[in-house]
């Protein structure tokens, strides 16, 4: 709730500041983040809401169709990073908030001038200390040098978070003193899925590390070549990204991007020309300096979109979940479902650039008052995601995995669905009562005649009708483990074994097996809430680590599972 307070004044202010123009938009706004932070500390005393805090935020404003993800993530994750490390050194005293603070919001200036100098190399500290040095002369500014100049400039962005740090004391203060009566209502909601059309994009590991390579190996090995033929690698490069992701296709073809460019290949001609200290260069050389300080920030931003649009690979994606973040992904659900509340409020209150402080807290006093209502648990269930692609094995494994848990004791219901080929083409699937061993027809790419139909299948009544009744509550109640194989489609669409799964779901003390495909993993997390216990691909199970103990003789006994 804190992070999806946070990432509602930087999507919604953030967006109205950058649109006019206002100058450092990113102090402010790195403000409005220490202000809520320091209030959350101070409602909570748990130093560890900031870091989650900047954890949810980040990826609130960053998971988007947008193919810039990077900069943002880590200027967000920067500024809680720092903030709670000055909280954890000052042992959650004023003076580590306003410490962390001060750190926080000086942290864009530091991010943007750090972004110049890799976009455009030690050029770009030449051409500003050559730009400082001509407006000194003409303004006689002897005292001052350009790298002076540059520490006053980061240094006035400490105030800010001073303030904000002290700001967020003041509004945890006010949120607590506020009447239910004085915080406004709000019953929107939204819905958000981690997940990525795969099928718009194709995905690879191998691009991603050859982007990182080349990204890499390029502003290494550019500088070695002779600056007019230096734009000639990144077009080439340019060209590759362009073709194999379209969505990079608008940012990358913008008008304004390679006007910049060319401003700063002029600007260089000028600078570390025509303007060089002590006539160290000319027109022509330093123009050849601008093309090769172009030619370099082209390939870093061509090279870092292509690498944030990798970073969206579902694979990726899977790595992360079945190391921990399913409980992030269960979060960031709530935090986007408090989303629109949160932007309402902030919208509605049009007097909040004039009384900050009054809008901020008006916004956690909301914060509050969601908190307070009674949460929706959806799964009572202790689930268990068994995923991989389609001929992976995995309900081959898992009919070789039931027979040695029986021999453990264990009872197992629920249902597999077993592929059937002809001529090595799939031609359906027949389902099996897992405590029976009775197998039906459940859907067949021959049959036009069904209700339900997901792709070439179309699903017979019959296999319905039996899956149904091995997943029945009387049939499954003394199980210490139900397996449904597999849930997809057509259950997300309300057919198949949906309600069946709901009730599973639902069931206290239930150990719930399923098998999804890749790509429907967070998708079932998001239609069901479903935070599973663990997420393993088939690939990384073998015949002994994924039932591996005797659990007991009761499904609440099952805690050494998997």
């Amino acid at each position: 709730m804190l992070g999806s307070l946070w990432a509602a004044n930087e999507i919604v202010l953030g967006s109205f500041l950058h649109n006019v123009g206002v100058p450092f938009t990113g102090t402010i706004l790195a403000s409005i983040g220490v202000a809520v932070l320091v209030a959350g500390l101070r409602l909570w005393d748990d130093p560890g809401v900031i870091w989650r805090a900047g954890v949810i935020c980040s990826l609130m404003k960053s998971i988007s169709p947008s193919s810039v993800i990077l900069g943002p993530m880590i200027g967000i994750l920067a500024e809680a990073g720092l903030l709670y490390l000055f909280v954890i050194l000052f042992r959650r005293s004023w003076a580590g908030c306003l410490l962390g603070g001060i750190a926080a919001s000086m942290t864009p200036i530091l991010q943007k001038i750090i972004s110049i100098l890799v976009a455009y190399g030690t050029d770009a500290a030449r051409m500003y200390a050559s730009l400082f040095t001509l407006i000194a002369d003409r303004m006689h500014v002897t005292h001052l040098s350009a790298l002076d100049a540059l520490w006053v400039l980061v240094g006035a962005q400490a105030l800010p978070g001073a303030l904000a740090a002290v700001m967020g004391m003041l509004i945890a203060r006010n949120a607590r003193a506020m009447k239910p009566g004085d915080v406004p209502a709000s019953t929107a909601e939204t819905s958000w899925d981690m997940s990525f059309d795969s099928t718009a994009q194709p995905y690879s590991l191998t691009s991603l590390a050859l982007h990182c390579l080349l990204i890499v190996s390029g502003l290494t090995l550019l500088p070695l070549l002779p600056q007019l033929a230096t734009p000639i690698p990144v077009l080439f490069y340019l060209v590759i990204i362009l073709i194999w992701y379209p969505a990079l296709r608008t940012k990358l073809t913008r008008a304004r991007l390679w006007i910049e460019f060319g401003v700063v290949a002029v600007m260089a001609g000028i600078l570390l020309g025509v303007l060089a200290p002590e006539g160290e260069g000319t027109w022509w050389t330093g123009l050849q300096s601008g093309v090769a300080m172009t030619a370099r920030a082209a390939l870093v931003v061509t090279g870092f979109s292509a690498v944030s649009i990798e970073l969206r690979n579902p694979v990726v994606i899977r790595w992360f979940l079945r190391r921990g973040l399913g409980t992030l992904s269960s979060a960031l659900q709530m935090a986007f479902r408090a989303l629109p509340a949160m932007v309402q409020s902030l919208s509605g209150y049009r007097s909040g650039f004039r009384h900050p402080l009054r809008a901020l807290s008006t916004m956690m006093a909301l914060m509050l008052a969601q908190l307070d209502k009674p949460l929706r648990v959806s799964a009572r269930a202790k689930v268990y995601v068994l995923t991989g692609d389609q001929g992976a094995g995995k309900t081959t494994y898992l009919a070789s995995a039931i027979p040695r848990m029986r021999a453990k004791g264990l009872t197992v219901g629920g249902i597999l669905a077993h592929v059937l080929y002809a001529d090595s083409k799939r031609i359906g699937y027949d389902v099996e009562n897992v405590l029976t061993g009775e197998r039906s027809p459940l859907c067949r790419t021959d049959h036009v005649a069904s209700r339900q139909v997901i792709g070439p299948f179309a699903f017979l009544e019959e296999g319905l009708a039996l899956g149904q009744r091995a997943l029945a509550q009387k049939t499954i109640e003394h199980c210490d483990l139900v397996v449904v194989d597999e849930v997809g489609p057509l259950e997300l669409q309300g057919g198949g074994w949906a309600q069946s799964v709901q009730r599973l779901l639902g069931m206290d003390g239930m150990n719930l097996l399923l098998v999804v495909r890749p790509a429907m993993v967070e998708k079932l997390q998001t239609h069901w809430g479903i935070v599973p216990a663990l997420v393993r691909d088939i690939q990384e199970v073998n015949a002994q680590d994924f039932f591996p103990d005797p659990f007991g003789n009761s499904r609440h006994h099952m805690n050494g599972m998997l």
